[in-house]
């Protein structure tokens, strides 16, 4: 499926696809983006070589139906992003072509603004609410929590940033630029030590894939346990995402299918010729769900909601989705 998949794609846009499907590029915001530059891309190759709207939104679709039921499994967000930028697209199977393209770039477009609106408004409120802090810890990677550490600097210091290696997925390393160029002090620490490291934090602060209304936070493995940590030295963990990341599933009786990987070419690279890999299992839940009473609170575009809080507002906010 993968390899017809990527048959579709012009070749400018194939990069992207390999950059999400090897988890080259990390974060659901990026994944989001780079969708959307596909879907660019095939119209465009639409328009170029006069290629029938009915051939173009099948494209679009069967590309756009692929990252929903991969990369959407993981993050609901995609799901919800991908969905809005699609929405109505065969509508237009029987529009000329060029008129056809530019409905389905501006229903993209729309998308793509009224995200970026939501995230710099997540962004502003969590950068206030650490105003105060001195010593911040993040895990994992968040496109959004990486604007929130380069804007640190709007309160006028320089913060010390713990920085935990997520070795699931390599996520504490994308970090690390970001804080450079904010000029933050480092602290670059494995994941075993962070009991040790987190006690002398003032907040920690992680993306989410996905939140359910009940508020429990979804992230990569390890996540739960900073909650646990964080509960026990009595330091408040904050999520900081959109909201187009719930998932309202379970409300409904649904669940989330929690995406497995097989860490064994990451976990036995320095091994040796000696040991062998064989019959041994490396595969690791990529995502975990961390339970609302671990959680302080989600910073969204709808303000800092307490994780007790959030269904109400989850639940208004997905029928505004038409969800």
């Amino acid at each position: 499926m993968e390899d017809k998949v990527r048959a579709i794609l012009p070749e400018e846009a194939k990069e992207a696809f390999d950059a999400i499907v090897e988890q080259r590029v990390l974060g659901a915001g990026n994944h989001i983006s780079m969708v959307g530059d596909m879907i660019t891309a095939i119209v465009e190759r639409g328009v170029r070589e006069q290629r029938s709207v009915i051939s173009v939104i099948e494209d679009i679709v069967e590309v756009t139906d692929y990252f929903i039921a991969t990369r959407g499994e993981a993050s609901q967000a995609v799901s919800n992003a991908i969905r809005l930028m699609v929405h109505n697209i065969r509508d237009y199977s029987d529009w000329e072509m060029d008129k056809a393209a530019e409905a389905i770039l501006m229903a993209k477009d729309s998308y793509a603004g009224t995200a970026a609106a939501a995230i710099e408004q997540c962004v502003a409120y969590g950068v206030r609410l650490a105003k105060d802090m001195e010593n911040i810890f993040v895990y994992d990677y968040s496109s959004t929590v990486e604007k929130f550490l380069r804007r640190l600097g709007e309160n006028g210091k320089n913060y010390q940033i713990y920085i935990a290696e997520s070795r699931v997925i390599d996520g504490g390393k994308p970090f690390v630029k970001a804080c450079q160029d904010a000029g933050h002090r480092i602290k670059f620490i494995p994941e075993a030590s962070m009991m040790y490291y987190l006690k002398e934090c003032d907040g920690a602060f992680m993306g989410a894939e996905t939140f359910y209304p009940d508020g429990t936070g979804f992230n990569t493995t390890g996540s739960d346990i900073v909650g646990l940590i964080c509960k026990y030295y009595g330091i408040p963990l904050y999520f900081l995402t959109p909201m187009i990341k719930v998932d309202i599933r379970p409300v409904t009786g649904g669940r989330k299918n929690l995406v497995f990987d097989d860490l064994k070419e990451k976990l036995s690279a320095s091994w040796g010729g000696d040991i062998k890999t064989e019959g041994i299992d490396f595969v690791t839940p990529e995502l975990i769900g961390v339970a609302p009473e671990f959680i302080r609170a989600f910073i969204t575009e709808e303000g800092i909601i307490p994780s007790g809080q959030i269904y109400g507002i989850s639940m208004e906010y997905s029928r505004k989705l038409g969800c």
